[in-house]
């Protein structure tokens, strides 16, 4: 019976855990390369050619979670890996955008479920307002009220909402249009 190169099951979760984090890291043929070890992203000393030291510093994987680095652009290390449900690590992407608003600092999903309205609805007020309008529970429209989004077109044409902001964007939208409107005949004339 040939002897397993680990102490540590080497078929588990745990395992392929380490191994794809090593390959991330030191293998210039894995596709995800560039993410990682392109980007300087590397595995500690320790755990580098040894599972059975990742396994005894990180312990079982629970169900349903991966291996996640708490800082994003730092190394695999055990000050710097857990354990981490899929949502904890969606909220923990260098893509993500983090917004600080009243000393505490969300993403826009964080955010959005903390409002408890839906990710692209704050997304849109965001590109429209900054965060003092967008995350006044006032400004917002309550979850089963109508489908009115203030500050847009359909909010002034549709459900003929006169609010500063709906007009105010509706007037903005008229001048922009007007002035392409002169610019076009200017150009034909």
């Amino acid at each position: 019976m040939p002897r397993e190169k680990w102490n540590a099951r080497s078929g588990s979760r745990e395992y392929f855990a380490w191994r794809n984090m090593r390959s991330r890291c030191m293998n210039q043929k894995s596709a995800a390369w560039k993410n990682y070890g392109g980007r300087g992203i590397s595995v500690c000393e320790k755990w580098a050619n040894d599972f059975d030291a990742f396994l005894s510093d990180m312990g079982p994987c629970p169900e349903g979670y991966s291996l996640d680095r708490v800082n994003v652009n730092g190394c695999y290390d055990l000050e710097n890996c857990r354990w981490a449900s899929w949502k904890t690590q969606a909220n923990n992407k260098r893509t993500n955008i983090n917004i600080e608003f009243d000393g505490e600092t969300l993403t826009i999903a964080e955010w959005a479920g903390k409002l408890g309205i839906r990710v692209d609805t704050l997304w849109r007020r965001l590109q429209r307002m900054g965060p003092e309008l967008a995350f006044t529970s006032e400004n917002l429209v309550e979850k089963n009220a109508s489908p009115l989004i203030h500050g847009t077109r359909v909010g002034y044409e549709r459900f003929k909402c006169r609010c500063g902001e709906c007009r105010s964007h509706n007037a903005k939208r008229h001048r922009e249009y007007m002035a392409s409107r002169a610019e076009s005949q200017a150009k034909s004339g």
